[in-house]
């Protein structure tokens, strides 16, 4: 009787102090190794959605531009799926809704319009003033940032406007949820999309 007592208890015994010390460092070795390659999964995400969505978006941009040139070059808007999207008359690419038609006099407003307008499927935004802790992207109309180029008559336009689309998740937000500082294409490890309504450029950007 004794003896089999003897026996459950050696059974019922826990893992000793060496064991445990060696479990926690196998378990930190892990960690150690696991985190830095799910960072840079988490990264190679992100910025893969964004060439997702720059991508569309230059596929809708292209769509107006070709539409624009089907109607003879002299609207100084087009429609896409049904929406009156308005051009700059000089290039053809959309610049907005709501009576904006020139890419040296876009706002932050009529860059968030081409965005919510020409792509099928928007993501969610908002001006980069605003909370954003709901949304995907942030956006924001840098004034003469997009240089020059010829309008289609061979005269030369300077002081283009850019529309940045900043991804949310490469931002950091204040107490409120706002990006803090307002993002531009400088931003540490931002990461994000300009279009430039005068070229109808659309790239993707990593900082």
């Amino acid at each position: 009787m004794n003896m089999a007592t003897n026996m459950m208890r050696k059974k019922q015994q826990g893992f000793s102090l060496i064991e445990l010390v060696i479990v926690i460092v196998i378990l930190g070795i892990l960690a150690a190794t696991a985190i830095p390659r799910f960072l840079n999964v988490t990264d190679e995400a992100e910025e893969a959605s964004v060439d997702g969505v720059s991508s569309g978006l230059a596929t809708a941009v292209s769509f107006v531009r070709s539409q624009w040139e089907v109607d003879g070059r002299k609207n100084s808007d087009v429609v896409l799926d049904g929406t009156n999207v308005n051009v700059d008359t000089r290039f053809g690419y959309p610049t907005g809704t709501s009576g904006a038609t020139s890419a040296t006099a876009m706002t932050h407003e009529s860059c968030k319009e081409v965005f919510d307008t020409v792509l099928q499927s928007v993501p969610n935004n908002v001006l980069s003033t605003a909370d954003a802790r709901n949304e995907r992207f942030t956006v924001r109309m840098l004034n003469g940032a997009g240089g020059s180029t010829k309008a289609t008559d061979g005269t030369d336009v300077t002081g283009l406007d850019l529309c940045v689309y900043h991804q949310v998740s490469s931002l950091t937000l204040n107490q409120s949820g706002v990006p803090t500082p307002n993002p531009d294409l400088n931003t540490a490890s931002a990461k994000g999309i300009t279009y430039n309504p005068g070229t109808g450029q659309v790239l993707s950007f990593t900082n």
